[in-house]
């Protein structure tokens, strides 16, 4: 099955997110049933296979706990033990944790935590961790970005590579108006930054007839 685009998902929250968010309301002890039936918009675009698929990528984790297994007639029953937040674990069908976008996640976080302006090599500094490090050239990508989506004002004006140290490193800063909630404005491989606070995109890169025809 194709994947959805990013903003047919209901609320903007995907599946998972859903899926998880009823988790937390159950706590425990729970069915997959039950979980589907308190799962919001369930019947949009989950089926019993999500709920299973995720559910037991949770066990491995170690963030569900199993109360009783199942059974040829009986279903499994299922518990909360490890609840990680607002936002669904990102975790593979073996329990291996996700890493891709945490960065995004760390550089929003830090943005709106700041009060004074930022450059990439300092967003880089502030927004790693040590299971997730930020490079500065990726700091720089998504400063540009977020600034052409205005998210940023630009205070100061770079010139030359200066993420690269051969430059002088532009300055920015969230607006207020701006600041759109916890969950980061992705910026898509396709060039479009998508926010899931608002469930909308809110800007796409300008594609010309020679890009389309070059692949760029």
């Amino acid at each position: 099955m194709s994947r959805k685009p990013i903003t047919e998902y209901a609320g903007g929250k995907g599946p998972r997110q859903r899926i998880w968010e009823a988790i937390r309301k159950a706590g425990g002890p729970f069915t997959d049933n039950a979980i589907w039936s308190a799962t919001e918009n369930a019947e949009i675009d989950i089926n019993m296979g999500a709920i299973r698929e995720y559910r037991r990528a949770l066990v491995y984790a170690g963030i569900l706990g199993v109360v009783e297994e199942s059974g040829k007639f009986k279903p499994g029953i299922y518990r909360l033990v490890k609840d990680e937040g607002l936002e669904a674990p990102r975790v593979r069908k073996d329990g291996q944790r996700v890493t891709q976008g945490l960065a995004q996640e760390q550089m929003w976080r830090t943005l709106r935590l700041l009060t004074a302006d930022t450059n990439a090599r300092e967003l880089a500094a502030h927004a790693s961790t040590a299971a997730i490090q930020v490079a500065a050239g990726a700091a720089d990508d998504y400063l540009k970005v977020l600034h052409h989506a205005g998210y940023l004002a630009c205070t100061r004006e770079g010139h030359g590579l200066g993420f690269k140290g051969l430059g002088v490193q532009s300055r920015y800063k969230l607006k207020p108006a701006r600041n759109t909630g916890p969950r980061p404005p992705m910026v898509c491989r396709t060039r479009v930054v998508y926010d899931p606070n608002e469930d909308k995109v809110v800007w796409a890169a300008r594609v010309t007839d020679e890009d389309a025809i070059h692949g760029k």
